[in-house]
């Protein structure tokens, strides 16, 4: 077998780059030819001491001769490598003889397999886009069903089935809605119908002025003025063209409140959407009374009078401010009429002020 080029240098595999080069100036003094009278064995040991350096003093030189010889001493094969040998790429048939040769019983396999271990299977970026996608598909399907059984309530409530309405969809306001209109023709029990409406606006993603209105009346005939009040100053802020809000706040006021100026202020807005309304006409009338305004009472009276010519109130209350500003004798004639026409609350005015007009 052939030196080996740490052999030639006399060094062990595991030598310094320092003692590589300090064997090779040893070695290159002892055996160079001028030192030794041209003798060819010097010359050719010379050459291969200069080969061994050139080829160690190169760090990749020297990794792939350490290969080499590695292989070479673990083979001691010195052609072809081996083709079993895994440095190099084995054929297919060679492949599948190898996998034939080591292969195992299925079930015996199938025992022993345990799945991919846990880091492979389940990693928090898996399991956060899994449960994200699992939560949108839910939110999906409930606003799809919820979808769904509004449509069908809506279809019903069209058909004046509130009850089936409410049964696909309990929280659709204006089937509760509908359930009071209902109610309130059969039922005098307050609460309920406060119940149905407080749903009603409940449920309801824009409550109409409508639903104010009607929780407004409720309260009121439950004795809860602030809170008719309230209602009715939201159902006139959601609707400014709610004449039945505006009339409601001027007799709430004019009545309840004492406030015979913003009474008067709700009835002048109410004749603004309804010029033709007798109650209001007289309302503004009678608050420009009670404010003693009694010239432009009268005017509103005789205006009035265009509406509704046989209202003996009417004929009371325009001989009541004539009496004001001294007009005795058109005073006396209309209390006169008032009291022809049954209003008996005309007699001690005429009594007092008309004598001498009885009969």
């Amino acid at each position: 077998m052939a030196e080996t080029y740490y052999q030639i240098l006399g060094l062990s595999v595991k030598a310094s780059p320092e003692e590589v080069k300090s064997a090779y100036k040893r070695l290159a003094i002892a055996y160079h030819p001028d030192k030794n009278q041209g003798s060819k064995t010097h010359e050719e040991r010379f050459k291969l001491i200069s080969e061994a350096y050139q080829t160690l003093s190169d760090p990749r030189k020297r990794d792939f001769y350490d290969v080499k010889l590695f292989y070479k001493t673990v083979t001691g094969s010195h052609g072809n490598p081996d083709p079993m040998y895994r440095g190099v790429p084995k054929t297919r048939r060679e492949k599948e003889n190898e996998a034939y040769k080591n292969r195992r019983p299925d079930r015996e396999a199938y025992r022993e397999y345990k799945g991919p271990p846990i880091r492979e299977r389940i990693t928090p970026q898996s399991l956060a886009l899994t449960l994200f996608i699992l939560g949108t598909v839910v939110m999906i399907l409930l606003w799809f069903g919820d979808f769904m059984n509004h449509w069908t309530a809506k279809d019903h409530l069209a058909r004046g089935d509130y009850a089936t309405a409410l049964s696909f969809d309990p929280e659709y306001g204006e089937a509760y809605f509908a359930r009071y209109l209902n109610r309130k023709n059969y039922t005098a029990n307050q609460k309920i119908l406060l119940m149905d409406l407080n749903l009603a606006i409940k449920f309801s993603d824009n409550p109409s002025s409508a639903m104010l209105v009607e929780r407004a009346q409720v309260f009121f005939k439950m004795d809860s003025v602030q809170q008719s009040i309230s209602d009715f100053l939201t159902a006139k802020s959601i609707n400014p063209q709610c004449d039945t809000a505006f009339f409601a706040l001027a007799e709430l006021n004019a009545y309840y409140l004492n406030n015979p100026k913003r009474a008067l202020s709700y009835y002048d807005s109410t004749l603004h959407l309804v010029p033709q309304s007798v109650k209001a006409n007289f309302g503004k009338a009678y608050m420009l009374f009670r404010l003693k305004r009694f010239s432009s009472a009268i005017q509103q009276f005789d205006q009035t009078f265009t509406l509704d010519p046989n209202n003996a109130q009417l004929f009371f209350y325009r001989g009541s401010a004539r009496l004001a500003i001294g007009d005795s004798s058109a005073a006396c004639a209309d209390l006169d009429q008032a009291l022809t026409m049954g209003f008996e609350e005309a007699k001690p005015l005429v009594d007092r002020y008309c004598v001498g007009r009885q009969n």
